[in-house]
């Protein structure tokens, strides 16, 4: 069964990121996530809500990182990734399944929030200066975006 994408989609932080380690030293973040829809009565005028879905996303390495050091609970957030269906055993013995979001991208909902952006240094013992945006990639390299 191939599930849907989450591409663009505005949603609300329930917890502050949880981040950790594993035993390799690899980092990875746990976010709870709520998606809110909401919708125009056409006879009152008014915005009501039409029901929310509740997904637990992660993220790995540097991604998570970022995602910790950046975001925090209550946060409007603007999420892509790729849903998946986990399956897992419950302390009664019972089978359960679970909907999970592997994050691609996720940032903050600029609508209602402000940010200000610090490019991460991702060429590590390149020798570029640390304030130079561009690096020193030699000519035939692709940029990085």
């Amino acid at each position: 069964m191939s599930l849907p994408r989450i591409n663009g989609e505005v949603a609300r932080l329930t917890q502050d990121p949880e981040l950790r380690f594993t035993a390799g030293g690899k980092a990875v973040v746990t976010v709870n996530l709520a998606f809110n829809k909401r919708r125009k009565n056409e006879q009152t005028g008014k915005w009501e809500d039409a029901g929310s879905m509740f997904l637990r996303g992660t993220a790995w390495e540097q991604f998570a990182e970022n995602i910790a050091e950046s975001l925090s609970k209550s946060d409007d957030v603007i999420v892509s990734g790729e849903l998946s269906m986990r399956e897992y055993e419950r302390k009664d013995g019972t089978k359960g399944q679970s909907l999970e979001l592997a994050i691609f991208a996720i940032g903050p909902n600029l609508k209602t929030a402000s940010a200000k952006v610090n490019r991460a240094d991702r060429r590590s013992g390149s020798g570029a200066p640390a304030d130079d945006q561009w690096g020193s990639a030699p000519a035939s390299e692709e940029p990085p975006f």
